[in-house]
């Protein structure tokens, strides 16, 4: 099974053009990714839906969960309202099906004289092969430790939660099963892939560490210090998007590694490919 995560800038790359086909020429090997920075129905971007865009091109299931999502109404000469809104947020592909999604908002202090946006968590629960695994696309913010230390909190609470909590919806229900609804299960296993803002010697990613999740990157053989996912101006650039695994995901990471030869995004891709269930 291979594993994908990248935050794709809304498909503006290295050279300043939109182009989410070579978005999707470098996904396009993986079975499960998760992305950031994935919009909706914004006029610079030709009010496209990107999400459902990706998922067009790839022939892969998705969902996508908004963080930030404001009006993008246009009032014709008619007086007539044409309805958008405009979202910003993440998305799951997947070449199974996702059974249920749920978008999780995390905490945000403002900070006025700083910019920053809502962020969110984006859960899908995937059938795949033998095994049904909880996947979630993460963006934290980019501002401080301090603002990201509540984010993860959030997080590691929702990751924990999630298997007592149980699914969307608990028994059946004679509706659902007329609208052709089954029960879905909240499965113990979990995919946390994203743009945490935070490299390893940071305190979030310690704190990650920490809740026993694991770094694929680090399991299979890298130096936590080494790699970079993020080029940030004329610094070295920084491992800031990383794949956390429950336990017994850990134990079936053969190789992990980040496609620097990707210029889709100011981001680069990281790829972790597991071994079979």
């Amino acid at each position: 099974m291979l594993l994908g995560s990248y935050n794709i800038h809304f498909g503006v790359g290295q050279d300043g053009a939109h182009d989410l086909a070579r978005i999707a020429a470098t996904l396009a090997a993986a079975d499960i990714a998760c992305l950031q920075e994935v919009t909706q129905g914004w006029a610079p971007l030709g009010h496209a839906d990107q999400a459902l865009a990706l998922a067009r091109r790839l022939g892969r299931h998705h969902v996508f969960g908004a963080g930030l999502d404001l009006d993008g109404d246009e009032v014709g000469a008619d007086g007539r309202i044409r309805h958008r809104r405009r979202t910003f947020g993440n998305m799951v592909l997947s070449r199974w099906p996702i059974r249920s999604s749920r978008t999780l908002l995390l905490p945000k202090r403002s900070e006025p004289s700083l910019f920053d946006l809502q962020r969110s968590v984006t859960e899908a629960v995937i059938e795949a092969p033998g095994e049904a695994l909880r996947v979630y696309s993460v963006h934290l913010s980019h501002v401080s430790s301090r603002q990201r230390a509540p984010q993860i909190e959030a997080l590691l609470a929702w990751l924990a939660d999630a298997p007592r909590h149980g699914a969307p919806w608990d028994h059946e229900h004679p509706t659902l099963r007329q609208l052709g609804v089954g029960t879905v299960s909240m499965p113990a296993s979990a995919i946390v892939m994203g743009d945490f803002n935070a490299c390893p010697d940071d305190p979030g990613y310690r704190r990650m560490i920490e809740a026993a999740l694991r770094d694929a990157w680090t399991l299979a053989g890298n130096e936590p210090m080494a790699g970079r996912t993020f080029m940030d101006g004329a610094q070295p650039g920084r491992r800031i998007d990383h794949c956390f695994l429950t336990p017994d995901l850990g134990a079936r990471v053969r190789r992990a590694w980040i496609d620097r030869g990707a210029a889709g995004s100011d981001h680069y891709p990281l790829f972790v490919e597991l071994a079979e269930a």
